[in-house]
């Protein structure tokens, strides 16, 4: 009987043992999703610190599940961080040709040259568009690790210097770079932009139009081979025009490439164009304008304001000039073929009587007034209506006026008013806008 009994006990003890044994040899429960992103999270934390100075992106072992983000920080080669321009970032999806723009990709550096963006399951390429700075080297980001230090560099620029007849340094001239004569009328200028100013010195400089440094979103999409559409030409012969106070007008031919860099020297201004401006009674009008327009360079343009009749255009240039006489938009009077140190008198075709006009500002469907409206075109120029929702204008001549209309949080609006020809001594008109923003 004893026996029996301690044959049941070791039988039990042997079954609890096996029991124990079964558990103790069973996986843990499988980590999930959630704790692999959080554990790949602070992976990306770990190695932020130490971001790489380099054009091209490493690889790292740290999530790429999604889309991700994609982090760098943009210096020149001084290593001062580049805080403006925009950053357009392109993805390479895995296994294709093609590249694109990401959705939302289209972000700003910050003070310190800092920006984040979208990433995307394949490369993911950043482009710079500045006035003055290209990448030095292809820009390549991986989502999701650490920031990665992007340098980039001036584009090589083009220098002239601006002087009087005696040799004498001219600052605050207006540079404008125009097609040579007999260039190809489908070419563009070389440059970034196609005017600058001298500085104190007279020295102005062009920044040259580069091509940045091919990435693989490039490559995989033809964009980096010769030929490619947006290999458009440029100018192959240059014309300068310069411009400064107390100087006549100069044009002169350049080559693209002068080793000895621009020089220009402008020569003193000719005798001014001047005379009178009058309706056919030899009354004054309040506003007038006289324009001069070059007649063999459309592009240069004079203006002057007539003060009691009597107007004066200095500065003008060599050869003839059409004038135009206007007021609040309407062409009073125009006559060609003069030149600078010419006295001419300019009759105006419509009488000098005009009348004083008020314009409200209402919202349409109702009497209410709009306040703070801004008003332009013909008699006003920034005109902000006050409490009662009004502008005005004194010698209005009769005709019809296009008005431009903005209000705050409203799109800008168009109208127009017609002022008659009677001889009523005020008028008072109505403008309607509308509440869509």
């Amino acid at each position: 009987m004893r026996r029996a009994a301690v044959v049941a006990a070791l039988l039990a003890l042997l079954a609890a043992l096996a029991v124990w044994l079964g558990r103790s040899e069973r996986p843990g429960p499988r980590p999930s999703a959630r704790k692999n992103k959080a554990a790949a999270t602070q992976v990306t934390a770990a190695v932020e610190g130490e971001a790489p100075v380099l054009g091209v992106a490493r690889r790292a072992d740290v999530d790429r599940s999604g889309e991700g983000v994609v982090r760098g920080r943009i210096v020149d080669r001084d290593g001062s961080p580049v805080s403006d321009g925009r950053v357009i970032l392109h993805c390479l999806p895995s296994g294709t040709d093609r590249s694109a723009p990401i959705d939302g990709g289209v972000v700003e550096p910050g003070p310190e040259g800092e920006f984040s963006g979208p990433g995307c399951r394949g490369i993911v390429c950043a482009e710079l568009r500045h006035p003055t700075l290209v990448p030095r080297d292809p820009w390549v980001l991986e989502p999701n690790r650490a920031p990665v230090t992007l340098v980039a560099q001036a584009l090589s620029r083009v220098v002239g210097q601006v002087s009087d007849g005696e040799g004498r340094a001219v600052a605050g001239a207006q540079i404008w770079v125009r097609r040579g004569a007999d260039d190809d009328p489908a070419a563009l200028p070389p440059f970034t932009s196609r005017n600058t100013v001298s500085d104190g010195e007279g020295f102005f400089s062009f920044a040259r139009v580069e091509k940045p440094p091919c990435d693989p979103c490039g490559e995989a999409s033809g964009r980096c081979e010769p030929g490619d559409a947006r290999d458009v030409p440029t100018y192959a012969s240059l014309m300068l025009i310069a411009r400064a106070p107390g100087f006549r007008p100069t044009e002169k031919e350049v080559a693209v490439d002068e080793e000895d860099g621009w020089q220009i020297v402008l020569a003193p201004p000719l005798s001014p164009l001047q005379g009178t401006v009058t309706d056919a009674e030899g009354r004054a009008y309040a506003r007038a304008r006289v324009l001069a327009r070059a007649h063999t360079r459309g592009y240069e343009v004079h203006q002057a304001r007539v003060e009691a009749g009597q107007f004066s255009l200095a500065e003008l240039g060599e050869g003839s000039y059409d004038l135009r006489v206007v007021q609040d938009g309407v062409e009073l009077a125009s006559s060609g073929g003069h030149v600078a140190g010419e006295t001419v008198a300019l009759v105006g075709q419509v009488p000098a009587l005009g009348r004083a006009v008020t314009v409200e500002v209402v919202r349409r469907g109702s009497d209410e007034p709009v306040t703070g409206a801004v008003v332009d075109g013909g008699p006003f120029a920034g005109a902000r209506t006050g409490a009662e929702g009004t502008v005005g204008a004194t010698d209005v001549l009769p005709g019809t006026y296009t008005l431009g209309v903005r209000v705050r949080g409203l799109r800008s609006q168009r109208a127009q008013v017609t002022i008659p020809g009677d001889d009523a001594a005020s008028w008072t008109g109505r403008v309607e806008v509308d509440d869509s923003p």
